[in-house]
C-alpha cells in the first residue's frame, strides 16, 4: 500500500501534467491560422464595343475613279492619289486591331474562368484545413479522457482482482465457519430433541406418580393404615408404571394432537346419527373429542393407563382395560359403532380373529366398524413406521384384513388406501434425450422407467389403509 506522502506526490505530479497538457493544447488551438478572406476573381472582359468595331473598321470604299468619266475621273484620281495611301494604311491598322481584339476575347474569358475556379479550389482546401485543425483539437481534448478511463479500467481490473481474491478468501472462511455452525446447530437440535423427550418422560412420570399417590392416600384414608406390603402397586397395574413412556412415544412419532385430529376428521361422518360408539385404542382422545363436538355419544377404551388418564383430564369418557375382556363384558347389540385407529396391528392373529367375531355380535344391525392400520405392503411404511413401534405384534396386509372382516360376517366392505407417499420424493423417471434417435436407447430408457414404476409401487405407495364394514 502507498504511504500518504507517496499519494500526495503522485497527485501533485498528475495535476502538473494536466496543467502542462492543457496549456499546450490551448497554445496549439491559438496557433492555428484563421481562414483568410478569399480574393475576388478579375472583372469580366469588356466586350461592349467589340461588335461596333467589327462593323466600322472598314473606312474605304471601292476606288471612285472606276465609276467616273471625264474631268471627274481625272479629279478623283488626283484626290485619291493625295489621300488614298493614308486611308489605306489606317484601314489596314483598323483591320489588324479588330482582328487582335477578336482573337483575345476567348483568352480573356478562359483566363477569368480559370482564376475563378482556382480561387474556389483554394477556398475549399483552406476550409478542409480549418476542419482538420478543429478535429485535431477535439481529438487532443478527448485523448485525455481516453487515457484516463483506460487507466481507470486497469485500476478497476486490478481492484477487482484484489477484491475477488479477498472475497474468495472471505467466502472460504465464511463457508468453513458456516459448516462449523451448521454442525454445531445439528448437534444442538439433536441434544434439544433428546432433552425434550427426557423432559416429556419426566413430566409423564410425575403425573403418573401423583395420581398413584393420590389413589394410595385415598385407599389408606378409607381402610386405615395398610401394611408395608400393600404399598406396592397391584399386580394388574404393574405395567402402568412404564405406560407414560408410550405416551411420550406417541407424542414424538405418531404426530401432534392437531395432526391426528385433522387425519381423523374423515371418519366423523361415518358415525353420523349413531350412539354409544366405542373408540378402541382411544389414545389421547382426539376422535372422542370430534364425536363430542358433533353430539355423538361415545366412549373410549385403552390398555395404556396414562392414555386413559390423559383423556379423563380432558373430560372425555375413557376406560382402561383389555379389548376382549371389555367386549365380552358388554351385552350383544349394545354398540352403535366401533372404530380402531392404528390398533389391530397390536393384536396377535388368533386374538384379532376372536376380536372381530366378538365385535360383530356386540354391534347393532346397521352399525359400522372402522379399522385403520399401517400398510405393510408399502415397504417404506413397514421399515420406517411399523418396526419402529415395539408394541406392534403382526403386520396386516390390506387384503388379509379385508378377508378377516368379511369372514366375521360384516358386509358392504370398503377398502381405502390412505396417506399417499409424496410424488416428488419417489424415484423419478429418466428423461429420454431429444436427440436420442437410436431405437435401442429408447427401449432401454423405457424399460428403466417401467422398473422405476414397479419399485415405486412396492416401496412408495400408500402408508396407511382403512377397512370399513357394516353389520347388516
Amino acid at each position: 500500500m502507498f504511504a500518504e506522502d507517496d499519494i500526495e506526490r503522485r497527485r501533485v505530479e498528475r495535476e502538473a501534467a494536466d496543467r502542462a497538457y492543457n496549456e499546450a493544447l490551448t497554445a496549439l488551438d491559438q496557433a492555428f491560422p484563421k481562414l483568410p478572406e478569399s480574393p475576388h476573381p478579375p472583372v469580366a472582359y469588356d466586350e461592349s464595343q467589340l461588335a461596333a468595331l467589327n462593323d466600322r473598321w472598314g473606312i474605304l470604299a471601292a476606288n471612285p475613279a472606276n465609276h467616273l468619266r471625264g474631268w471627274r475621273r481625272r479629279l478623283a484620281l488626283l484626290v485619291w492619289g493625295l489621300f488614298g495611301p493614308a486611308l489605306e494604311r489606317q484601314q489596314a491598322f483598323n483591320a489588324t486591331l479588330v482582328d487582335h481584339l477578336n482573337r483575345n476575347v476567348d483568352v480573356h474569358r478562359a483566363t477569368r474562368a480559370g482564376i475563378e475556379a482556382t480561387l474556389g479550389a483554394v477556398r475549399g482546401e483552406l476550409e478542409k484545413l480549418e476542419t482538420f485543425h478543429t478535429k485535431l483539437i477535439l481529438y487532443l481534448q478527448t485523448i485525455t479522457l481516453f487515457v484516463d478511463t483506460k487507466d481507470r479500467s486497469e485500476h478497476i481490473a486490478t481492484l477487482t482482482n484484489l477484491t475477488n481474491a479477498g472475497l474468495s478468501g472471505v467466502a472460504d472462511e465464511f463457508r468453513r465457519r458456516w459448516e462449523s455452525m451448521v454442525a454445531r446447530e445439528q448437534r444442538y437440535v439433536a441434544a434439544v430433541d433428546e432433552l425434550r423427550t427426557s423432559i416429556a418422560s419426566v413430566q409423564q412420570t410425575g403425573l403418573m406418580l401423583k395420581r398413584e399417590l393420590e389413589r394410595g392416600l385415598a385407599g389408606a384414608t378409607a381402610s386405615g393404615p395398610a401394611p408395608a406390603a400393600a404399598a406396592a402397586l397391584p399386580a394388574s397395574r404393574t405395567d402402568s408404571v412404564n405406560a407414560y413412556k408410550y405416551v411420550c412415544f406417541e407424542n414424538k412419532f405418531r404426530g401432534s394432537e392437531a395432526d391426528i385430529r385433522e387425519r381423523l376428521l374423515k371418519y366423523v361422518d361415518i358415525f353420523e346419527g349413531a350412539s354409544n360408539v366405542l373408540d378402541l385404542g382411544c389414545g389421547r382422545g382426539e376422535f372422542l373429542a370430534l364425536l363430542a363436538e358433533r353430539g355423538t355419544s361415545a366412549h373410549g377404551l385403552d390398555i395404556n393407563h396414562e392414555m386413559v388418564e390423559t383423556c379423563r383430564a380432558r373430560g372425555l369418557d375413557a376406560r382402561e382395560g383389555d379389548a376382549m375382556a371389555y367386549m365380552e363384558s358388554i351385552p350383544d347389540g349394545s354398540l352403535g359403532g366401533l372404530i380402531a385407529v392404528q390398533v389391530v396391528e397390536h393384536f396377535q392373529p388368533p386374538y384379532l380373529v376372536r376380536f372381530l367375531d366378538t365385535a360383530y355380535h356386540k354391534l347393532r344391525p346397521g352399525s359400522k366398524i372402522v379399522l385403520e392400520t399401517l400398510n405393510p405392503s408399502c415397504w417404506f411404511a413397514f421399515f420406517e413406521a411399523y418396526i419402529r413401534d415395539i408394541t406392534h405384534a403382526w403386520p396386516l396386509h390390506p387384503e388379509t384384513l379385508k378377508f378377516l372382516v368379511v369372514a366375521s360376517g360384516f358386509q358392504r366392505i370398503e377398502l381405502r388406501l390412505l396417506s399417499p407417499y409424496p410424488s416428488d420424493a419417489k424415484l423419478q423417471h429418466a428423461r429420454v434425450p431429444a436427440d436420442a434417435a437410436s431405437l435401442p436407447m429408447v427401449n432401454l430408457m423405457s424399460a428403466f422407467n417401467e422398473n422405476v414404476d414397479k419399485v415405486n409401487d412396492v416401496m412408495f405407495s400408500f402408508l396407511d389403509y382403512v377397512v370399513v364394514g357394516e353389520r347388516i
